[in-house]
């Protein structure tokens, strides 16, 4: 009988259940979302939502919790800070999952899970490094022609 048991195995053992469910969500926080087989989206979807329902209250235990599962107190801050600015009443349904196609080998029903609302993680600063460069190329090319025109 499968009285009071609950969750998904998905052909792994305990520890690789939870590596994977780790490595989903980071992979949601980061991107914003991903695309995966259905059965694991619907195995990680209530940790999910129960993870971002914690966040959208600000406190130290909750944002403790986020930290076991991403283990870097930079990162916990921008997720924490970007949850409570786009979801600022919401404490339930974050997330939405869409069919997009059937893999080829095994004939699975892959899905895209995302976020409700259009959510980028990502630090900007890849952007600000890039202007650095374009800056930096800038200057040697001014300083080339100084000396140019010096001669």
């Amino acid at each position: 009988m499968r009285h009071r048991k609950f969750g998904k195995k998905l052909g792994r053992n305990h520890h690789q259940r939870q590596a994977l469910f780790k490595t989903l969500l980071r992979f949601v926080l980061t991107y914003g979302s991903i695309q995966t087989t259905q059965a694991k989206a619907k195995a990680v979807l209530p940790l999910l939502e129960k993870l971002m329902s914690k966040i959208s209250r600000p406190s130290l235990i909750n944002r403790r919790a986020l930290y076991a599962y991403l283990q870097d107190r930079k990162w916990v801050k921008r997720v924490e800070d970007t949850i409570q600015k786009n979801f600022p009443n919401q404490h339930s349904n974050f997330f939405t999952t869409s069919k997009i196609k059937r893999r080829k080998g095994d004939d699975a029903l892959i899905v895209k899970l995302s976020f409700v609302k259009d959510i980028s993680f990502l630090p900007k600063e890849k952007t600000a490094k890039t202007d650095k460069k374009k800056v930096i190329k800038d200057k040697k090319k001014v300083t080339k022609k100084i000396k140019k025109n010096e001669k």
